[in-house]
């Protein structure tokens, strides 16, 4: 048999089938019952039971003291590591290289990952910068500014997976004012004279996906040029990865 003509191999029904619910799991904002994903998936309960039991089994998801499953954190992290293979730092890169000839000040790009703000791209300009930072440092979640962009536009379900793993969470007041200006700035709250000012990254459904930011000795940073050249460059950003042509502008702030 020639390997054109050999059977195509066929998916496993019942890996779609566990894949679909982590799907519809994570669309929910709460735990959910057997009943309410035996309608959504249109399976009977036993059917639901058993995918539940495998995916438990697995570490994918947990049953609360309620009854309810909801996801572990086991997701997350593989939706992280999806970030970083599908090169979110290399698509904002251009961005961020012009960003920094903008400002001249050190520019980062940080996701959310296991309850802190993790740098996994970050540009110098050609002068030395006093400051300790690299690709794959982490930050304070609610102290630095990209921390606090991280946590302003967080789902109800991170919020409660980072409070789980203990982390310092600001006041609802506090997100809210981020949110409100578009963007969060931090200042000595984390590293000594200086001054970080971070802004959401979103994808094409509007989820926050990583936070951009700018950050330099706070005696030479110049707080209002970083603000308009920050916005500037994730307008830009925001474009690119919700489909739109590199260089143009969405939104600024």
């Amino acid at each position: 048999m020639t390997e054109n003509n050999a059977p195509r191999t066929q998916p496993l029904s019942t890996a779609l089938k566990c894949l679909k619910m982590l799907e519809v799991v994570a669309g929910a904002e709460r735990s959910v019952r057997v009943a309410e994903l035996a309608r959504e998936l249109g399976l009977t309960r036993a059917a639901v039971h058993q995918q539940l039991v495998t995916l438990v089994a697995a570490g994918w998801m947990e049953q609360a003291g309620d009854g309810t499953y909801r996801l572990t954190l086991r997701p997350a992290r593989v939706g992280q590591a999806a970030l970083r293979q599908a090169g979110l730092g290399e698509r904002v890169l251009p961005v961020m290289e012009r960003l920094v000839d903008v400002v001249r000040e050190a520019v980062s790009l940080a996701i959310l990952e296991r309850g802190t703000a993790t740098i996994i791209q970050r540009i110098e300009p050609g002068r030395p910068l006093q400051v300790d930072l690299r690709a794959e440092a982490r930050m304070p979640i609610s102290r630095s500014a990209s921390g606090q962009v991280l946590l302003a536009y967080a789902t109800e379900r991170q919020l409660a997976e980072l409070r789980e793993l203990g982390a310092e969470l600001p006041g609802e007041d506090e997100l809210a004012r981020v949110r409100e200006r578009g963007y969060a700035t931090s200042e000595g709250r984390w590293l000594e004279g200086v001054l970080g000012i971070a802004a959401p990254v979103f994808d094409v459904e509007r989820r926050c996906v990583g936070a951009l930011s700018v950050a330099g000795p706070s005696s030479r940073f110049d707080h209002e040029k970083g603000i308009r050249a920050l916005g500037d460059a994730v307008a830009e950003i925001n474009e690119v990865l919700s489909g739109g042509p590199a260089g143009t502008r969405g939104e600024r702030l």
